[in-house]
């Protein structure tokens, strides 16, 4: 048997060894990727809504989404954000928006919040006030 041969044929494998883990150390792993979300563009921080008017809702998102979203309305109180009114059901969210109207509601600081099983946190926007004409 040859050892040069042999010498050779490890060194070889070492290498190729080598190269191969080097692909699953994590200075060489590919960057965590963003993950997918959506983000309420409209309403705004700080819009005021009248109650029993139209309003518009907008929402950008970053991937694809196919299950329907429940748009909700929640009221700030001492013990956080709570549900007030469901504002429409099964939206489609490719449309990117829905136009509502605001239920009859006591005047306060409230958010619109959005869900959908496929999302893996619901959106929600900045604070808004409700009022009364």
């Amino acid at each position: 048997m040859d050892m040069t041969w042999m010498d050779r044929w490890m060194d070889r494998t070492r290498n190729r060894l080598a190269q191969a883990t080097g692909l699953f150390r994590p200075w060489r792993a590919l960057p965590p990727t963003t993950p997918e979300s959506l983000h309420v563009r409209s309403p705004t921080a700080g819009t005021c809504w009248t109650c029993v008017e139209r309003h518009r809702i907008d929402w950008q998102y970053t991937g694809e989404l196919w299950h329907p979203c429940d748009v909700l309305l929640e009221r700030r109180t001492d013990e956080g954000w709570t549900t007030a009114a469901l504002l429409a059901a099964h939206v489609d969210p490719r449309a990117l928006g829905t136009s509502v109207v605001v239920p009859e509601l006591p005047t306060g600081p409230y958010r619109v919040r959005i869900t959908s099983p496929e999302l893996p946190a619901a959106a929600c926007s900045p604070p808004l006030v409700i009022r009364h004409h």
